[in-house]
């Protein structure tokens, strides 16, 4: 079973009772859980952090990478995390050859952002936290009635509904060519079923973030009118 917590692209994460209920399930039937976790650690308030499933579980696997919770995507390292020694093996076997060689600077900025991990998560969240209250203001409040979401609770996304006339897909491009990106539906599935088709995911995890909500604002707004034209004539 592969699930990810955090969610991606919600943002959102399961209940302990929830995560207690699935363990128990594939327990009974001997199933591995592998859990991509790269999330993890960027959860919204601490009463809603998992434990993770390599500890949670003795058949669980986590997946964890330096690039989200602690910003160093060009480090390139990562891990993998199990109780099952026979597991990890497995893992080795299968990945010897991607593995054997990791670039030793990556491995020492590795250490180097580890032993700080604190203080840069302390900032990380500081930022998330900050953008989305622009984010929640902006969904919620000013821009309501062409927008809805699940409010997130862990992570730097957010996967957002569009109320307009066009679907995701048919935003991304209009707004691709005004500098803004987001990513339209079909980036999380093969196939676009109709209750997704109007949902894209932004990402709030960086200090430019409140200029690109800025933009996008200033879209809606020249825009708005033949949107509601469009809706009429439907």
């Amino acid at each position: 079973l592969i699930l990810k917590e955090p969610y991606n692209p919600g943002g959102i994460v399961m209940s302990a009772e929830l995560q207690t209920e699935v363990i128990a399930i594939c327990r009974e039937h001997g199933i591995t859980i592998l859990c991509d976790e790269v999330y993890r650690l960027l959860e919204h308030c601490d009463d809603v952090q998992l434990e993770s499933m390599a500890n949670a579980y003795e058949k669980g696997i986590s997946a964890v990478t330096m690039s989200k919770p602690w910003g160093g995507c060009g480090i390139t390292i990562g891990w993998l995390a199990c109780k099952d020694k026979a597991m990890v093996q497995k893992l080795v076997d299968v990945q010897y050859f991607g593995t054997s060689c990791v670039s030793r600077a990556s491995e020492i900025q590795g250490r180097m952002v580890l032993r700080v991990s604190g203080t840069i998560l302390r900032e990380r969240l500081s930022i998330i936290l900050s953008n989305k209250t622009l984010l929640q203001d902006f969904i919620e409040k000013r821009y309501k009635d062409w927008f809805d979401w699940r409010r997130p609770n862990a992570g730097a996304i957010a996967f957002v509904k569009f109320k307009g006339p066009w679907t995701s897909a048919e935003l991304g491009k209009h707004l691709a060519a005004s500098g803004i990106s987001i990513k339209p539906a079909y980036c999380f599935t093969d196939v676009v079923v109709e209750e997704l088709d109007d949902y894209f995911r932004v990402g709030f995890g960086e200090r430019k973030m409140p200029l690109a909500l800025d933009a996008l604002g200033k879209f809606v707004d020249a825009h708005e009118e033949s949107w509601v034209a469009a809706l009429a004539e439907k």
